[in-house]
This record gives structure tokens, C-alpha cells and sequence, in this order.
């Protein structure tokens, strides 16, 4: 085991890391390796057994913490304007959070039956030192391979031990909606496993749009990502992921709105 060095943004020591026993210290990479580079693109950098030099740790359970929360989108809001939306900040923060928990993470179960060790409790926040943005996650280990196990469960961490305790904490500390949180978290989870449908068939994509268009789970649990998104193509055949809920990023100065997908003519006005 090697241990991180103790340069938490919070002064919580980080927690003590070690490599996957192929010698990988990124989940991307491992991904790429046995999915012949399909997904390159986008899946490294996001989930990591080893810390960057150039950024904060933050114990993703010390979220749950107002006075650590609100640290962090305040030197996120530096970059914005003192006088954003603090909800609008929030959602905007959470759009990066989501995209680098959710992308990676379904892949691997996926493509590879990989179950990462990525409830609240487990995982790490890695952010930008200066701008206070997520960049990713770090990893205790590279979690197991199971074969035999089911969508809801091989996603279990990620969703109901992760997302659902953190989105209700979010909303205390901010007054955001759960519901947006959900949102956005749906839009990246719907939009990459189109892609993994594109990339390995529709097998997959069926099995993982059980996650997001199931009303409830096999034990009864009521999803929060059931129908946020529509799926739609565009006159290139594109997709499109329109939002039933605003991700109200077009109040963000300089970043602009979501344009067709948004629900909200602000946002579809905006759009960039």
C-alpha cells in the first residue's frame, strides 16, 4: 500500500491507495486496454488509484459537511461572479461531479462487470487546487470483476450509496433541488450508455437504460432517474438527451444554456 500524501483541502487526512493488481492506477485505462480503445475518448483521468500532484482531496463523505461544501463552492464561485445563483453554481458544480462519477463507472460494470468501490464512504473528490472544480475521483482499489451480478446491484454504489445520500445533503447546503441533481446526473448516465450501445450493441444499451427509464428497482426502491431524460436524434441522427428538469447553467455568466434540450426558453436561448 502506498498512502497519499496529506494535502486534503479540508485537512482530513487522504485515504491510503494502492494500484489494481495489473499495475493500472486508472480505471480509464484499464477500460481502454479491454475494450480495444473504444472509449479513449472520455474515460480517463476520471477514476484513479493513485492522486495527482496538482490537486485536492476531499473524503467524499465530508460532503455531507455545510462548512466543507460551502468552502468549496466558494472558491468555485471565484471564477463566476460573487453575484451567481449560488443554486445555479451548485448545479453547474454538480454537472462535472456527475460526469466524472457516472461515465467511467458504467463502462466498467458494462462493458467489463467491474464494481467499483465508489459509495459515499468509499471514494475521494479530487479537485482543481485553484478553481475548486471536481476533476475526479480517487479509488481505495480497482474493485471486482462479477459476472453473474445485475445492473442495480453492480451500479448500487454509485447510485444509492453515493448519489442519494450526497444529492440530499447538496440540496440542504444549497436549496437545490434533488430533482436537478438527479437531472444531471440521468443526462450523463443516458448519454453514455447510448454510446455504449453504439459501441457493443444493443444488449448492453438495453440493459443499461434499465437504470434509467425503471420506475422503481427490483426491491422496490422508487428511482429518482426514471424518464428525467428523453432520448431524441437530431437531423444528423445525433443524440439528443432533452431534460424534463433546467439544469440552470444559462444563469451562469459566460457559460450559456443547454439550447434545444433545455426545458426552459432561457436555456434553449442561451444555448452554446
Amino acid at each position: 500500500m502506498v498512502a497519499t500524501r496529506e494535502r486534503s483541502a479540508t485537512g482530513i487526512k487522504e485515504p491510503q491507495t494502492s494500484k489494481d493488481v495489473c499495475g493500472i492506477s486508472d480505471i480509464g485505462d484499464l477500460v481502454v486496454a479491454a475494450t480495444a480503445k473504444r472509449y479513449s475518448a472520455y474515460c480517463r483521468g476520471r477514476l484513479l488509484l493513485k492522486a495527482p500532484d496538482d490537486c485536492d482531496i476531499v473524503p467524499c463523505a465530508s460532503l455531507a459537511d455545510a462548512d466543507v461544501f460551502n468552502a468549496i463552492i466558494d472558491r468555485y464561485a471565484k471564477n463566476h461572479g460573487a453575484d451567481t445563483d449560488r443554486r445555479a453554481l451548485v448545479s453547474l458544480w454538480s454537472l462535472f461531479y456527475a460526469s466524472s462519477l457516472v461515465i467511467g463507472a458504467a463502462i466498467a460494470f458494462l462493458e467489463l462487470r467491474r464494481v467499483l468501490p465508489l459509495s459515499l464512504d468509499e471514494a475521494s473528490l479530487i479537485i482543481d487546487r485553484h478553481s475548486g472544480t471536481p476533476r475526479g475521483f480517487l479509488l481505495r482499489h480497482a474493485g471486482h470483476v462479477d459476472a453473474q451480478t445485475d445492473v442495480f446491484s453492480g451500479m448500487a454504489p454509485v447510485i444509492r450509496h453515493h448519489c442519494d445520500p450526497l444529492f440530499t445533503h447538496l440540496a440542504a447546503h444549497s436549496g437545490l433541488g434533488r430533482k436537478t441533481l438527479w437531472t444531471n446526473l440521468s443526462a450523463y448516465l443516458s448519454w453514455v450508455i447510448h454510446e455504449i450501445e453504439k459501441q457493443a450493441g444493443s444488449a448492453l444499451g438495453d440493459e443499461g437504460r434499465l437504470l434509467t427509464q425503471s420506475p422503481t428497482w427490483p426491491d422496490g426502491w422508487r428511482n429518482p432517474l426514471a424518464r428525467m431524460i428523453t432520448v431524441t436524434q437530431n437531423e444528423r441522427g445525433d443524440y439528443c438527451g432533452n431534460r424534463r428538469i433546467c439544469c440552470l447553467r444559462y444563469a451562469v455568466k459566460g457559460v450559456g444554456g443547454c439550447g434545444a434540450i433545455c426545458p426552459v426558453p432561457e436555456g434553449r436561448a442561451t444555448g452554446v
